[in-house]
């Protein structure tokens, strides 16, 4: 088998992952406030991550210049506890389906901030492409509905319509994201070591949440079980996604990689439709929007 077959495989299994994660997600968000679901997810991702650290390079993090480690301990307090945080807002407040396929605008996000940071041009591909992704976005905000909210998750309803305030949390979401993806990228270089850098920005983005979210854990000390164990889980298969896709891009160009993980959004669709009919429905609105969006990230991936 091939070396760039090989990559390929590797970044299907990272969408199936993320995708799998915001499933398992969505069965847990009901039950918890969305602070310590995050602090969950970071932990069990930590964990993984950890693990995975000792078994293929245990010595990696310990080669991290201190100026570039605190960067990355930077990047993750503000990707952890900014952007997953609002991310699972965003869930909670408007299903998985519409949050990851809104979701799919953040390749946008982070080539606009490429061109006005980075100095990269746009062009004709690049343009059609944000326009696409706009527009599927547009088609998916237009789609009126309302999510089964927990009563501690709906108290800001009363100012702003459920949908809207969820837009607006997975927007800040993939804003957050894509400026973390720029910072990141200043930091890596051969020297560096991919998994020891998600080491790092989970361990600060859990130590923060840790820190952050102790009253809130003390008064959901009745949270069930099951909601725990499907935010552990989530978290885990969020971190194996990132790891995943890092392992793909070592073996086969971004072109071919970066197509296939803007496919996650559907894939998340078919899972959804699968498993989570009894809590939200999915409508042709967000279906076509979603096809939209990937069709749009595709052709931003290819102007590049």
């Amino acid at each position: 088998m091939s070396t760039v077959l090989v990559g390929i495989l590797f970044a299907l299994a990272a969408s199936i992952s993320w995708a799998a994660g915001s499933i398992a997600l969505r069965f847990g968000i009901a039950g918890m406030r969305i602070l310590p679901a995050t602090a969950v997810s970071l932990f069990s991702g930590l964990l993984y991550v950890f693990i995975v650290n000792l078994i293929f390079d245990p010595g990696a993090i310990t080669r991290v210049e201190m100026g570039i480690f605190l960067g990355f301990a930077f990047i993750g307090v503000l990707q952890f506890l900014g952007g997953r945080a609002l991310y699972y807002r965003g869930v909670a407040l408007i299903g998985v389906g519409r949050a990851t396929a809104l979701g799919g605008a953040t390749p946008i996000i982070a080539s606009i901030l490429a061109v006005v940071f980075l100095g990269e041009v746009v062009t004709l591909p690049l343009a059609i492409g944000i326009l696409a992704v706009v527009t599927g976005v547009a088609v998916i905000v237009s789609d009126n509905f309302d999510t089964t909210l927990a009563p501690h998750q709906s108290n800001l309803h009363k100012f702003i319509s459920q949908s809207k305030l969820g837009f607006i949390t997975i927007m800040a979401s993939s804003l957050v994201y894509s400026i973390a993806q720029v910072l990141a990228r200043g930091l890596l270089s051969g020297e560096v070591s991919s998994i020891a850098g998600s080491l790092i920005t989970l361990g600060s983005g859990s130590l923060v949440l840790l820190v952050a979210t102790t009253k809130d854990f003390k008064a959901n000390y009745n949270v069930p079980k099951n909601d725990l164990l499907w935010i552990f889980i989530a978290g885990v298969l969020a971190s194996n996604g990132a790891m995943l896709s890092f392992l793909s891009l070592e073996r086969a160009p971004v072109v071919l990689v970066s197509p296939i993980i803007g496919i996650t959004p559907l894939i998340t669709l078919v899972l959804a439709a699968m498993f989570l009919r009894e809590r939200e429905k999915l409508t042709l609105k967000v279906v076509l929007g979603s096809l939209v969006v990937v069709a749009g990230v595709t052709l931003v991936v290819l102007a590049k």
